[in-house]
């Protein structure tokens, strides 16, 4: 799964007509009709044309193409649901048939759950699309007939009332008794009240119905779970591969350039002393001892080296636990780090690496971006879970992306089906945390 980003706030009611949410449901409110028009209307036609063709082969095709139709109307609705409502609905996975033939691929489709999903949410929306429409014209219409009315109320034609005068101004009933004219100052107000109020209301009953909407979105438009869950294994699998590759080549490239570079200047520095010693010059065997003793130095460096690279693939502080691991990264750390550790059982080998890896690379994060002065880590097992939080009082604005450090911890999680949560308002504070199987 992909991470997920802190949702915003909810807007206080005195600010609501002013959001961005609220014209966005609006304008949904609008479009939303004439695609539920076109699709009912293609929906109904494909599958009814399909069932009274049904004696037919023909029958089958046209069941075949009223699916495709149902997926391409879903991703039609899902895109829109997402980028104007903001939903979070994954596609499903794509569509493989096995089948050869065109009328094995007919075939194959009908059996195609997507799709169905699609042509249903098309005729269950229907209704739902209409009503919606309704309810934003009328009662947004209502709301600015009313904030407007004293600038247009002039423009009426005026009308008798049943006290013999001229009345110019909407009327909310005139009988030949009774009547009940707009058209005095404290009336005009008190419309114009009116259309204040519904500004604030007005919202909120059509936010009613995109909810509908939206639930029946989330439940007809999203991935099956069966299909789901092969993505997300694929995913797993995917960036498993990637992080292996990752780590193979940082080590094969640390190997080439640092601890192949220092052997070789080791092995040409023992060679040039070798000659020297065998040359019984004095002068020579005093050069023969100074490139001894600086191989000496760069064999332990190349030892430090070594150890180093080791520790990147298992570090040996974990042989005592993944507590003793933090304590030793956070007393190492060149700004304060609290821990705190609350685990029930100790976690298998692979999440002890991974947590410890995470943490590692938010704290060194925290350090370098974030202009933090405190840093906390907590540690928790949370049922079969292990979970990890790393918060930071710098400056935020922390957000996940293609070769940023946050995007490698992601992928590193997701490797164990793990998950990634990140909180970062603008000016802080920014918390991670992370969530993996505790016997990974």
């Amino acid at each position: 799964p992909e991470p997920r980003l802190p949702r915003a706030s909810r807007a206080s009611f005195p600010r609501t007509p002013f959001t961005s949410r609220t014209w966005a449901e609006c304008l949904y409110g609008l479009i939303g009709l004439p695609l539920g028009v076109l699709g009912f209307s293609l929906s109904v036609t494909f599958i009814a044309l399909g069932a009274g063709l049904l004696v037919t082969v023909i029958g089958v095709f046209v069941f075949g193409f009223a699916v495709v139709l149902g997926r391409w109307l879903g991703a039609l609705n899902r895109g829109l649901l997402n980028s104007l409502l903001q939903e979070r609905i994954k596609p499903p996975a794509r569509f493989r048939s096995r089948r050869r033939g065109f009328f094995g691929w007919a075939l194959a489709r009908l059996g195609d759950p997507v799709g169905w999903r699609g042509l249903a949410y098309e005729i269950v929306r229907f209704p739902l699309s209409v009503a919606t429409f309704v309810v934003t014209v009328v009662f947004w219409s209502i709301t600015l007939a009313g904030l407007t009315y004293w600038a247009w109320r002039r423009f009426l034609p005026e009308q008798l009332g049943p006290d013999g005068r001229m009345h110019r101004g909407a009327s909310l009933w005139n009988t030949q008794t009774t009547a009940y004219f707009l058209d005095t100052t404290p009336r005009i107000l008190m419309t114009v009240g009116v259309g204040v109020v519904m500004l604030w209301f007005a919202p909120w009953i059509v936010r009613g119905f995109v909810l509908m909407d939206r639930a029946l979105g989330r439940a007809l438009l999203g991935p099956v779970s069966v299909s789901q869950r092969v993505r997300d294994l694929e995913a797993s699998r995917t960036d498993a591969v990637s992080v292996s590759n990752e780590q193979l080549r940082r080590i094969e490239r640390d190997l080439h350039d640092g601890t192949q570079a220092r052997l070789v200047a080791l092995a040409m520095n023992l060679g040039q002393a070798k000659e020297d010693l065998a040359s019984g010059d004095p002068e020579a065997a005093e050069r023969a001892k100074t490139l001894i003793e600086g191989a000496h130095q760069q064999t332990k460096e190349t030892l430090t080296e070594l150890r180093d690279l080791a520790r990147g693939i298992h570090p040996p502080v974990l042989d005592n636990g993944l507590e003793a691991a933090l304590a030793s990264l956070a007393a190492r750390s060149p700004i304060r780090v609290t821990l705190a550790v609350e685990l029930g059982r100790r976690p298998s080998p692979v999440a002890e690496a991974i947590c410890y890896f995470a943490v590692a690379e938010l704290v060194t994060n925290a350090i370098k971006h974030s202009a933090a002065s405190g840093i906390s880590v907590r540690i928790r097992q949370r049922g079969d879970e292990l979970v990890f939080a790393v918060t930071d009082n710098g400056r935020g604005g922390a957000l996940p992306g293609a070769g940023s450090g946050l995007a490698g911890v992601e992928r590193r999680l997701r490797t164990v089906d793990g998950t990634l949560e990140i909180d970062s308002p603008i000016g802080g504070p920014t918390t991670v945390t992370g969530v993996l199987p505790i016997e990974a």
